[in-house]
């Protein structure tokens, strides 16, 4: 086995930041002064309909990267000469550099026993609007995967940048092939009737070449009659916003409630993809299905991912989904509240603790069994640390936090901890 780094910090240090939580302690919640939201990562709790699952997280996760390759030759050599983190992130996922090279086809049956029904390789113009999409669909008896995958090329670039909005109409514009010449005044100016939910009109034109495919592929697999499956619907980075807009098409192309499938959608560094009245619409299709655990979409997010935080809020684009966010300290939050409010950082704890002598207390804790792992685990990062490490510890935290390796270490180290937690309770 490969030795998986992680990214800087880990949960045997001190937290550089306190979010206020549902599973804080009282005496923090009470000196912090606002409403917790959210949890760290609990496994009892992920055990209740509707709830964010470490595997399935993971898994979702494995699958958006494995996106990055494909079965022409040298692909992931030719990507990672200016991305080596995909390489990184590959051998993470594979167990060797030699593993990691090899077809997509081969990685998908021999880690995920997957059989590929299609690897997608779209890239052109239609109607004036690029279109880049690389990625795969495949199955088993258990799973359907749709992937995704990010940015490689001048056109993908052109699609992140079509930040102007078009309205949803997936009928009309399949037909045609794409969004319309003018789709970002379509629906605001001289409209008739009601408006119709908007999208980020990049993403929208790369998702329309797909449909026909899902209607080919996808549909019989999950037709009434099939086996029991889940469908992930997964991306990083651009394949994330496309992902996105995968889930709004299958959220309300299928039945969830009469069909015996699941829906799962795990993007990991997605960009903002819908604007508030397409996701209005999503957030209420989950909460109808959470009960019956028939959904999930999943929006996992690195620390402070820079790519997470575009376009940016003042264009009036949003997310969709429950945020599992990966802290720099290590630590799997689900659902938290990214506000200054509730993140306390190192300087306001000191100034509660003055007032709070329990909160102290509990911090002095806190120190003392990090430092009884400080020197152990400074002497192990020594021992670890590649050229590889060397050159990523140089590159902005904003921008290194978007790299899918930084993704899926925290993943790994959480699902092997409770792995073991599960098999000593055995």
């Amino acid at each position: 086995p490969i030795d998986i780094r992680e990214p800087e910090g880990s949960p045997t240090m001190p937290k550089k930041e306190e979010f206020v939580l549902k599973d804080s302690s009282p005496e923090f919640i009470k000196a912090a002064g606002v409403a917790p939201k959210g949890r760290e990562y609990n496994a009892e709790c992920a055990k209740k309909p509707g709830a964010i699952k470490i595997d399935e997280v993971l898994l979702g996760t494995k699958l958006a990267c494995v996106a990055i390759t494909d079965d022409k030759e040298g692909t992931l050599a030719k990507v990672g000469k200016m991305n080596p983190w995909h390489i990184e992130a590959l051998k993470m996922i594979t167990g060797s550099e030699e593993e990691a090279h090899k077809p997509l086809t081969h990685i998908l049956k021999a880690h995920f026993n997957l059989e590929c029904d299609r690897i997608i390789d779209y890239s052109g113009w239609s109607g004036g609007r690029p279109i880049d999409t690389q990625g795969y669909i495949a199955h088993n008896d258990e799973i359907v995967v749709v992937s995704f995958r990010c940015t490689t090329s001048a056109l993908d670039w052109m699609t992140n940048l079509a930040t102007t909005s078009s309205e949803w109409e997936i009928d009309k514009d399949v037909a045609q092939g794409h969004s319309g010449y003018f789709s970002c005044f379509e629906g605001r100016c001289f409209s008739k009737g009601p408006k119709k939910p908007r999208v980020h009109t990049g993403f929208y034109n790369n998702i329309l070449k797909m449909i026909p495919v899902f209607e080919e592929l996808v549909d019989p697999l999950l037709a009434p009659d099939q086996p029991k499956r889940k469908l992930y619907v997964v991306g990083h980075s651009l394949g994330a916003g496309i992902s996105t807009m995968a889930t709004c098409y299958f959220l309300q192309h299928y039945d969830w409630e009469k069909l015996p499938h699941k829906f799962i959608n795990v993007s990991a560094g997605t960009p903002r993809s819908c604007k508030p009245s397409m996701a209005e619409i999503m957030e209420k299709k989950l909460d109808e299905l959470r009960p019956s655990d028939k959904a999930i979409v999943c929006r996992v997010v690195m620390n402070e991912d820079v790519v997470t935080k575009v376009p940016p809020l003042s264009i009036g684009y949003t997310h969709i989904g429950k945020l599992v966010l990966l802290t720099e300290d290590g630590y799997v939050l689900v659902g938290p509240k990214r506000s200054d409010s509730h993140i306390i950082d190192e300087d306001e704890m000191q100034e509660l603790c003055k007032n709070n002598p329990a909160l102290l207390v509990q911090k002095a804790a806190s120190e003392e069994g990090a430092a009884d792992n400080k020197d152990g685990d400074d002497l192990t990062k020594s021992k670890l640390q590649t050229e590889y490490d060397k050159m990523m510890e140089k590159i902005p935290r904003p921008l290194r936090d978007h790299c899918p390796d930084f993704y899926l270490a925290p993943l790994i180290k959480l699902y092997e901890r409770d792995n073991d937690a599960e098999l000593s309770e055995q």
